[in-house]
Formats: structure tokens, sequence, C-alpha cells
């Protein structure tokens, strides 16, 4: 391992009940389904033998019990900066719905900067905490389990990743990431190196 460097393992969640329904979820504190379970125990063995200085988890229940499934005996340490974004009014409602709100029209056009309706958050603002929390990492080995949007907003900050709202779909960016997939970066000097993005290959 390089000094001075900080080698962060960042991991999506697995997949919910609501993942499967296509309800979206943001601080709605929904379990991890059984399909969710498969894939952190197909995760759980491709991480064998791996070690972690340190091990970090949003607070929601779905990412928890991914991290004790693919880590179990790890001491875990909760941050709730590290939680998906507020969907505002949204929590819990179908994409079909949230379609044909005029609202949810209205928050697309700067996703990024606006708030989600109804008391939600922008994807800068959830950016900002997960930058926050990123950029107080000590050097060496960390693993965090977070949430799709969350990890997909840091990256946006971090590289420049254009934010373009994409139609019919509710973040501003194009990157798909997979449920347990693993992305890699490292920090070094205050430089952060984004190494492998979405690597799902224990679920092929």
């Amino acid at each position: 391992m390089t000094p001075g460097t900080l080698h962060l393992t960042l991991v999506r969640h697995g997949a919910t009940d609501w993942n499967g329904a296509g309800r979206w979820q943001g601080w709605t504190d929904t379990p991890l389904g059984m399909v969710g379970q498969e894939q952190a125990g197909r995760l759980a063995a491709r991480l064998v033998g791996r070690r972690y200085d340190a091990a970090y988890s949003s607070d929601l229940a779905r990412a928890v019990r991914t991290a004790e499934l693919t880590l179990p005996g790890t001491p875990l340490t909760l941050d709730d900066r590290l939680r998906e974004l507020n969907f505002g009014k949204y929590e819990g409602a179908g994409t079909d719905d949230v379609l044909h709100d005029p609202e949810y029209h209205d928050w697309q056009l700067d996703p990024w900067g606006r708030p989600a309706p109804g008391g939600g958050e922008s994807m800068g603002a959830v950016a900002a905490r997960l930058c926050a929390w990123a950029q107080e990492l000590p050097d060496g080995r960390v693993i965090a389990f977070s949430h799709g949007a969350a990890i997909r907003a840091l990256l946006c900050a971090l590289f420049g990743w254009p934010t373009e709202p994409m139609p019919g779909y509710v973040l501003p960016f194009p990157y798909v990431l997979a449920h347990t997939s693993l992305t890699t970066l490292t920090r070094t000097g205050g430089r952060w190196t984004l190494h492998t993005y979405n690597d799902h290959a224990h679920l092929e």
C-alpha cells in the first residue's frame, strides 16, 4: 500500500423489495430483501481474505445489513452522511406516478441545485455531505456501504462528471450502478483517482 494514500471501496447496498417494485426509497428505512441478501453473500465470498482498516455504513437498515452479511464480525461505524438522497414527497412513490407530477418536471430543470419537492434534498447537497465524509477519512484501506444516488453524486463532485437531467429518470446522470457493486478510489496528496466503477462480477 502506498504511504500517505487512502484506498476507498464504495459498495451500493443489496436490493430491497422496493427496488424490485420500482419504488423510490430515499431515507425510508426499508429492509434488505431476499435478493439483496443473496447478493451480499456473493460479495462476501468475493472479499474473503481482504482486510480493511475501517468499515463504514449508512445508518439505513438496507446498507447496514449488506455490510453485516458481507463482512461478518467486522466493527462497523455508522454515519448518516452516507444516506441516500432524501426524495421528499416522492418517498415510496413509483416512477410512473412521479413522472406525471408537475413538480417533478420543475425539479428536473435543475436536480443538482434544487431540492426534491416536499422537504427533500438536491443532488448537490448529497454530494456535499458525501464529500465532507470522504475528505475526513484517514489514510489506509476503507470500505463503505452506501446508496446508488449518493455514490454517484460523490463521484460527480470529485471528478466533474456531467449532471444533465435525464428525461424519464430521477437522477441527473446516465451512470448505472448495480446493487453490491464495487467502486474503488484512491486519494494521495489530496488528489482523487478512480480505479474501478460498478464492478459487479460476483453477480454474473
